[in-house]
Order: C-alpha cells, then sequence, then structure tokens
C-alpha cells in the first residue's frame, strides 16, 4: 500500500535528495488504500525534481527516443492490483527496476512490458493530434520502423506523409502499423527489411484517407489509439473523442537549479481505481510542457510546507543510537561492567587453553607430578570462575533486556495518543498491532550485543595466540581475521535487503490474516473460501520465495566463509609443522576455532539485520511528529461556556489524491443546531471530520470561534465535544467502564443516572446479568446495533463541558420512533451547544431550523428546512420525495410480511 512514497523516496535519492520516508507518507497522504499518483507527482515537483505525469504508448516506453527514463511507472501485480515502481534505465535486453516490494531486479524487456498497467485515458482529437506530430511521439516511432530493417530516408517519408493529413487516422495507422510488423517479426513470420516494409506500407497507402479500411485488418491490441466508443464522431461540443492506451509514468528530467513554484500542467480526465488508489490524470501533452527552462526559474521560491519541509530536515531513524540512549537512562555502570565481564570470560577461554598445553607438554616428563597437580587445580579454578562468571552475566543481559522493553512499551504508551489522525489513517490496524506484539523482541538486544562483543573478543585473542606461538604465521593469522569479520561486512548490505523483503511479506500477510479473521462469517456466507486461498496462496509464494532467498543466502555466505577460512588454518598448520611441535596441537585447535568463530559471526549479523529492521520498524511511530498538546492556562475546565462558532472559508479537502470536499463555505452561530444530509458518499462525514482533526484543509481556513483549527485548538476542541457515532469504539469492558470512558473520575453518580434515564438504558441494564458490571464482550457481542448506540449516547452525555456536539447516524439500528425520541433529547440536553446532525432520515430534518444539503463535496443548498421544501427545483425536497415513496410506495405495499421480534419472540403483524 505504500509503495508510492517509498518510489518516490528512491526517485529523490538517486537524484540526491535526502528525504524521510515516514514523513513522505503523510505528505503524499498514503492511507490504507494507498497513494494517489498526483499526489506523488505534485511532492516531487515541491521537493526539487523536473517531474511531469505523462502517458506514452507502451512500444514507445523503453525506447532512449522516448525520453521517458528514468520514471516512475505502474505496473499490476499478477492478483490484479496495481503497483508503483522505478524505472532507471535499460541496459541491452534488460530492464534495471526498483521494485519496493522487491528491492532492484533486471527483467527482460517483454517481460517488464507485460507487468506495465495500460491505462485508457479519453482525450481530444485534436490534443493527440498536436502531440504525435511532436518530436516525443515522432523519434521513437522512427527507431520501430528502423528496427523493422526500413532505411532512413524510408522512416522519414512514412512519418512526414503521415504528418501531412491533419487528421489523427494517418499517424495512428502507422503507428499500429509498426506495431503489427515488429510482433509478426518476432514471431518469425516475416523477415526485416523488404517484407516487413511491404507489411507497414501496406496499411498506410496514400489512397487509403481513413483509418476504417486499416481497422479492421489490425488487431484492436497493436492499436495505441482508437475512437471513443458511441462518440467516435464527438461529444457534446461537436469535438471528435479519443481513447489514448498506454503506460502512465511520472517520468524526471532532472534536478531542479531551485525549487520554483509548483506550475500546474495541461490535465486531461480519467482516473482508474484500484487497491493502491493510482489515479491517473495524465496528458501526453503536458510533455511539451511541462519542464520548466533553468532561466526561468525563480530565486525566490515559497516555503514549503510543514510537512514536506519536515522530510528534508528530519534526519534518518538509527536504531543503535536510540538503543543505546535508552540503555544509558539507568547508567553506564551495569553496561560497563557487563561488557568487561564479557571480555574477562571471552579471555578465560583463552587462558584454558594455554593451561591444558601446559599440562600436556609436563606430562612428557618424569617427575612433575606435583606440577601437574598443580595446573589441573589452576584449569579446575579457572572453569569454576568462568562458570561463576557465566552466571551474573547472564542475569544481568536479561536484565538489562527487560528493563529496555519496559522503558520502550512506556514510551509507546506516551507517545501513541500524542500522534495525529494522519498517522495512523496511513497505516494498517493489522501493521500497528503486529509493531505492538513484537515489542517483546526488544529484550534481545542486550544478548545479540553480548554474543557480538564475546565472539569479536574471541576472536581477535585466537588471532594474538596464533601470532604468539607462530610469529612466522602472523600474516596468515590476519588475513584470516580480516576475512572472517570482512565477509560479514561484505554480507550486510544484500542479507539486510533480502531480509526487509521478508518483512514486508510478512506484513501483507499480516493484513490477510486480520481480514480473514474479521470477515470470516461473510467469506463462508458467501461461498467464498476458494478465492481467499487463492489470494493467502499468492502471498504466501512470494513470503516463501523471500524467506528461501534469505536462507540461501545465510548458507552461502557461511559455506564460503567456512571453506576460506578452513584453508587459512590448514596453511598454517603445514606451515608451522617444520618449525615447532610442541605448539602444534595447540597452534591447530586455534587455527579450527577461526573458521568456527567466523561462521558464528556471520549468524550473528544475520541475527542482527533481523532485528536491526524490526527495531526500525517498531521505532518508527517514536519518531512521528506530535499533535500539539493544549498548554496548561488553557484546559477545558477555563473553556467558555455555550457553543462554539465554526466557519469555513473556501475549504477544500484532499484525501488519497481525490478532491473529496471543494470550495466549502459553511458558517455555524454558537449555540446553533444543523441537520446535514446528502447521499451516501458526498461528503458528509469528511466535513465534521474535519472538526475532529481526521482531516486537514488543503486550501482555505478553518476557524473556530474566530481562531484557525491548529493542533493546540484542536485539543481543546476535542475535550469539548460529544461525538456519537457507530465507529466510536466499545471496549470490551464492563458497561460502567464504558459509560464513564472519557468522563472525570469525580464525576457524581446523579450524573451516571442521568445517563442512563436519557440514553434509555434502563431496560438494558435490567437485562444484564450483572448489571453494570457486566461486560460488552469484544466487538460489542453481549448488545446489539441499536443498544451499543445507546451507550455511546449515555457516554457523551457524562462529557462534561460540552461546546460541540456531532451527531453521525447517532442511533443507527433502532426503530424509527426511538430514533425521533433520542434526537429530541439530544437536542434538549445540548440546547445551549453547538449541535451538527448527520442523518439519511431526511424527515427528521424539518424539525431543525437549518438544513445543509452535500452533493459531490459541494455545498449545493443551505437554508431552512420549510424555505427548501417549497422551492420545485430544490434538492432538499427531491430527497424526502424519495424517502416517502420508499416509506408510503414500497413498504406499506400488500406484497410484504410484516414479521416483529420483541424480547426473543418473532410475530407477525
Amino acid at each position: 500500500m505504500d509503495c508510492g512514497p517509498a518510489a518516490l523516496k528512491c526517485l529523490l535519492e538517486g537524484f540526491g535528495i535526502p528525504a524521510h520516508y515516514g514523513r513522505l507518507r503523510e505528505a503524499c497522504q498514503t492511507d490504507v488504500d494507498g497513494t494517489s499518483i498526483d499526489a506523488i507527482e505534485d511532492v516531487a515537483v515541491q521537493l526539487g525534481l523536473q517531474a511531469e505525469q505523462t502517458m506514452v504508448p507502451l512500444n514507445h516506453m523503453l525506447l532512449p527516443e522516448s525520453r521517458s527514463l528514468p520514471a516512475l511507472a505502474v505496473t499490476r501485480q499478477p492478483n490484479g492490483l496495481t503497483h508503483f515502481v522505478v524505472v532507471w534505465s535499460c541496459h541491452g535486453p534488460f530492464v534495471q527496476v526498483m521494485d519496493p516490494a522487491t528491492g532492484r531486479r533486471w527483467p527482460l524487456r517483454k517481460r517488464f512490458l507485460g507487468e506495465v498497467y495500460r491505462h485508457s485515458l479519453p482525450m481530444s482529437a485534436a490534443v493527440w493530434r498536436t502531440w504525435a506530430g511532436l518530436t516525443d511521439f515522432a523519434s521513437p516511432l522512427h527507431q520501430r520502423l528502423q528496427r523493422l530493417g526500413l532505411e532512413t530516408q524510408e522512416c522519414d517519408a512514412l512519418i512526414g506523409a503521415a504528418r501531412e493529413d491533419t487528421g489523427w487516422q494517418s499517424l495512428a495507422t502507422l503507428d499500429a502499423a509498426a506495431s503489427l510488423a515488429t510482433a509478426v517479426v518476432d514471431a518469425g513470420g516475416l523477415r526485416r527489411g523488404v517484407e516487413a516494409r511491404a507489411l507497414v506500407q501496406r496499411y498506410v497507402e496514400p489512397e487509403q484517407p481513413n483509418v476504417s479500411s486499416a481497422s479492421g485488418a489490425i488487431p484492436d491490441v497493436f492499436w495505441s489509439v482508437r475512437p471513443l466508443p458511441q462518440a467516435s464522431r464527438g461529444d457534446h461540443t461537436g469535438e471528435e473523442q479519443l481513447v489514448l492506451r498506454g503506460a502512465v509514468l511520472v517520468r524526471v528530467r532532472g534536478r531542479r537549479p531551485s525549487r520554483p513554484p509548483h506550475v500546474g500542467t495541461p490535465q486531461a480526465d480519467g482516473e482508474p481505481q484500484s487497491s493502491d488508489q493510482t489515479e491517473v490524470d495524465s496528458d501526453p501533452s503536458a510533455a511539451s510542457t511541462a519542464t520548466v527552462p533553468a532561466s526561468e526559474i525563480e530565486d525566490e521560491s515559497p516555503p514549503l510546507p510543514p510537512d514536506l519541509a519536515a522530510a528534508l530536515e528530519e534526519t534518518p531513524s538509527q536504531p543503535e543510537r536510540e538503543i543505546w540512549q535508552a540503555l544509558r537512562a539507568d547508567g553506564l555502570l551495569t553496561p560497563t561492567i557487563l561488557g568487561l565481564a564479557i571480555v574477562l570470560a571471552a579471555m578465560g577461554v583463552t587462558g584454558e587453553a594455554i593451561l591444558f598445553r601446559g599440562l600436556m607438554e609436563l606430562g612428557k616428563h618424569v617427575g612433575l607430578e606435583s606440577l601437574q597437580v598443580q595446573l589441573m587445580w589452576a584449569v579446575c579454578i579457572l572453569m569454576a570462575l568462568l562458570l561463576l562468571l557465566e552466571l551474573p552475566m547472564g542475569t544481568a543481559t536479561l536484565r538489562l533486556g527487560r528493563r529496555l522493553e519496559m522503558r520502550l512499551r512506556l514510551a509507546f504508551l506516551h507517545k501513541i495518543p500524542r500522534l495525529g489522525e494522519r498517522y495512523f489513517h496511513s497505516r494498517l490496524t493489522s501493521d500497528m498491532a503486529q509493531r505492538a506484539h513484537d515489542l517483546r523482541q526488544f529484550r534481545t538486544i542486550p544478548i545479540l550485543g553480548s554474543r557480538v562483543l564475546r565472539t569479536a573478543c574471541q576472536l581477535m585473542l585466537t588471532t594474538v595466540g596464533i601470532i604468539w606461538i607462530a610469529p612466522n604465521n602472523a600474516l596468515i593469522a590476519i588475513l584470516a581475521l580480516l576475512w572472517a569479520m570482512g565477509l560479514s561486512i561484505l554480507a550486510h548490505p544484500m542479507l539486510s535487503e533480502y531480509d526487509m523483503r521478508v518483512r514486508t511479506h510478512i506484513g501483507a500477510l499480516s493484513r490477510f490474516y486480520l481480514d480473514a479473521c474479521l470477515g470470516l462469517a461473510p467469506v463462508r456466507t458467501h461461498g467464498a473460501e476458494r478465492a481467499l486461498r487463492r489470494e493467502h496462496e499468492n502471498l504466501l509464494v512470494e513470503w516463501a520465495h523471500a524467506s528461501l532467498a534469505v536462507s540461501r543466502l545465510g548458507a552461502v555466505t557461511q559455506s564460503v566463509g567456512t571453506l576460506i577460512s578452513s584453508g587459512f588454518a590448514v596453511w598454517m598448520v603445514f606451515n608451522h609443522l617444520n618449525r615447532d611441535g610442541a605448539n602444534t596441537l595447540l597452534l591447530l585447535y586455534w587455527s579450527l576455532m577461526l573458521p568456527v568463530l567466523g561462521q558464528q559471526l556471520v549468524q550473528i549479523v544475520q541475527l542482527y539485520i533481523s532485528q536491526r529492521n524490526n527495531t526500525l520498524r517498531l521505532l518508527e511511530p517514536l519518531s512521528a511528529p506530535d499533535e500539539e498538546e493544549t498548554p496548561p492556562s488553557t484546559t477545558t475546565r477555563d473553556a467558555p461556556l455555550g457553543g462554539v462558532t465554526i466557519e469555513m472559508q473556501d475549504v477544500d479537502v484532499h484525501a488519497s489524491g481525490q478532491l473529496i470536499l471543494r470550495q466549502v463555505n459553511l458558517t455555524i452561530a454558537a449555540g446553533e443546531h444543523i441537520a446535514i444530509v446528502g447521499p451516501s458518499g458526498a461528503g458528509k462525514s469528511s466535513l465534521v471530520g474535519l472538526l475532529l482533526g481526521w482531516w486537514q484543509p488543503t486550501a482555505g481556513r478553518l476557524l473556530v470561534d474566530g481562531d484557525t483549527l491548529d493542533g493546540v485548538r484542536l485539543n481543546a476542541l476535542r475535550r469539548a465535544t460529544a461525538w456519537v457515532e457507530p465507529a466510536v469504539q466499545l471496549w470490551n469492558r464492563s458497561l460502567l467502564d464504558n459509560l464513564r470512558y472519557g468522563a472525570p473520575s469525580s464525576a457524581p453518580n446523579t450524573a451516571l443516572g442521568l445517563a442512563l434515564e436519557e440514553a434509555d438504558l434502563l431496560d438494558i441494564l435490567e437485562r444484564l446479568s450483572d448489571g453494570l458490571q457486566t461486560r460488552l464482550g469484544e466487538g460489542e457481542g453481549l448488545v446489539s446495533g441499536g443498544e451499543g448506540q445507546r451507550v455511546r449516547f449515555g457516554r457523551a452525555i457524562l462529557r462534561p463541558h460540552i461546546r460541540l456536539v456531532i451527531l453521525d447516524e447517532p442511533f443507527r439500528g433502532l426503530d424509527r420512533d426511538k430514533r425521533r425520541a433520542l434526537l429530541d433529547t439530544a437536542r434538549r440536553y445540548w440546547r445551549h451547544a453547538t449541535l451538527i446532525c448527520i442523518t439519511h432520515d431526511v424527515g427528521e430534518t424539518q424539525s431543525f431550523e437549518r438544513v445543509v444539503v452535500i452533493e459531490n463535496g459541494r455545498i449545493c443548498e443551505d437554508d431552512a428546512p420549510a424555505t427548501l421544501k417549497q422551492q420545485p427545483d430544490s434538492r432538499y425536497r427531491a430527497l424526502l420525495a424519495s424517502e416517502d415513496a420508499v416509506r408510503s410506495g414500497m413498504w406499506q405495499g400488500a406484497y410484504w410480511r410484516r414479521l416483529w421480534l420483541e424480547s426473543g419472540r418473532l410475530r407477525e403483524r
């Protein structure tokens, strides 16, 4: 889902513009549905790239003459979802691709073109003809004709003749004929040269002035542009419309000398929807207009938005430094003593070997039994000391790990509530849950560090010992040491990349497992088990391939390291045999220890890489920017009484590249109650989402009590807001805990009784076995949807100092009379607060003083219900009529049976 920001970061880094990945996600408005290509283009331009979104025929994309590379391209995965990759360049038959899912790869041209997403874009025939007459289209076409064996003069003649036609048909036919001839030649049906030229000329002869005859002979797949279906001779303006089919790219011509203001390019409409929200709004004519000459770039550029500035200024996360700072928080005494103990333990192992060697040497001499006994006692004492040293070392290491985990868990507990809504909108719930679960792995970091230190010390001490007993092997021993350590360093980048691939696929699997568990009942109901297994199989195969690649690379690295280290050991032993036989056994032992320690070091490096990649993911939320909190001097106790004043001035809101609210102008007086209606998906919830902090205006101003709603004021407004919506979470706690959630602990019992009465919860309370102490179950399983809404309503009533009330389908799941009664209760209880009610019960809004109608992200009507109802062409009147027609004409029809379910009994009415 976040391949867009990853690909953009690759492009930026490739042109020397370092950017923080997390901030790029937020700047590109990445959410759980992916990223828009429009947002990526806009961010790339603002950050200093000469980037332009364009669309080219598929067979032009990889030709140097098209000047399309490097570029960010849209591909299609085997499961049908779209995906962003970076296409850097072509080298012979191979294409250099950076894939966020798998890393760098080199597919064949034909295979890669088969992966590219082929988009269809309606556009004016005049626009396409203008672009096709330019060099960006003519040069690649010229190269394709030359590859068919045509001479340069013949290519120029064919293209020149097609250009003389002011219509689009001649150039389109020549392009299609070249594609057809290329396919036939590649399949072996024709030879390049005369035969290929004859095939092309057959379709572009002068006596064929239009595309009609060639259209039937050339299959549709070879055409890059076709007449728009059912509108081949124009639209309501009389202008002929075409459909261009090709690859969607954000190509980069280089880095701007200085960052200019963003200059828009001519765009045509057309947006394919996908899981990655790869929304395309490309015009091939933009290729000739989007690049700004260096001479026209302004010296004074407007400041970057805060999120883009943060992407450039924020330094990449360094997990080693952050872990070290967390360990230092408890002081350096324990880590220092532990490090010294590890060094002593490594030295003790070397001392053991020297003492054993002394025992074996003394065994050759007669009469030295007493010295042998002394050495034996020395060995035993040393082993006992090492054993006694290991116990506190292990205990201290485990204690450090537990304290590190506890400290980082507390940091998460402190950080999560301070993150903004945009952060959570751009992350999967399954991914955040997995990160929280993986916090337990922090306790293994000190263990891994102690293993690294001990192995490194043993390697160096073993090398020193070899040099001590066999100075003639000093160079060989040093080379063996450098090889053992250097191999780990050389393998680190590739092992890190392969391990990150595995973690990427694990994240995809975690999303699948969560979705599968949450949707298990619908999957079984609709018989979708086979489709679900097939999707799971695709993800599992990708994960298995990535895991197998890591295992293979690790095995190859260890095998090569062990083989060459063993060669060094054999070399040292044979080099020493003819010089001094007394130390041969000890030299053999230490020489063979070098490959073993080198293999251990490679294994530890693999664990370190896995732990580092995991730590990067876990620490990422800690480096995210905070939402500003309310200063202590402006708490809700000091907030003014009465409702809030809300003013929206020309507000636009983008989400995933889509404009979900546009030119919203709305003023709500303090204490005013308004209703918002409109069709599903019109933008009603997004409008109130501005007040909850879900979205931020991308244009215009949002004022609350005359001040811009920023982080500080947003936090204060939330504390004075009552929000009732089915999305509000009910916890698997007691009914009492759910009601008091968010209310002050000092709230009197009389307030609780009032909430139970006003929210009509007394009948629910009587039914629950343990009364207020009854748990509501996971996912509010012990209460129905309507009862859960009443619990949410009661929770809102218990909140003090309410100045803003947001009711978004607040009583869904209840019958009509109950909804009307509870809405009247809410308006009466919060009569002095500003109240916004979103509902599909259009008839119930007639009691409001004011109704706002929203359609397609715009406010189309705003007036009193009675006034709107009297207007013949009013949308509000049409919604009322539609609702009445459904209620009176459909639900009251004689062909319906009416069943009434109450208290677990079903009867017919």
